[in-house]
């Protein structure tokens, strides 16, 4: 009785460590899967916060808003350069001006003084 019973328990013993191998590749298994899920939740997250954002975007601004501020900020942007550019170009004619101006008052003062020179010696004796 007891070679039966001990060859039973032996049966039973290799059923159950074949069972336990079974379940530990399930649990293999499973855990490969929730990490998986776990990651892909993650990533579902991330992209729900992200469209959370642009909904919160979307609601500030009409629709299509923030291509028209983009739009119009390189709007802006295209005239403040022009602007820049045409004030660079101001600012050399000011400088050309000034030196101008520097000449013919030069000039005047020349003149005024041959005109007061004239003068003197026509009146004089």
């Amino acid at each position: 009785v007891q070679v039966q019973d001990m060859a039973t328990l032996q049966a039973e013993l290799a059923q159950a460590q074949q069972e336990k191998s079974k379940q530990e590749e399930k649990i293999a298994a499973y855990e490969e899967q929730r990490q998986q899920l776990h990651w892909e939740l993650r990533k579902l997250q991330g992209s729900q916060e992200q469209s959370k954002q642009e909904v919160s975007v979307s609601q500030a601004f009409p629709q299509g808003t923030p291509r028209v501020l983009s739009s119009r900020a390189q709007h802006w942007q295209q005239l403040h350069q022009d602007s820049e550019r045409a004030l660079a170009r101001r600012e050399e004619e000011l400088v050309v001006c000034k030196v101008e101006l520097a000449f013919l008052k030069e000039e005047l003062s020349k003149a005024t003084e041959q005109v007061q020179d004239r003068n003197r010696q026509y009146h004089s004796p």
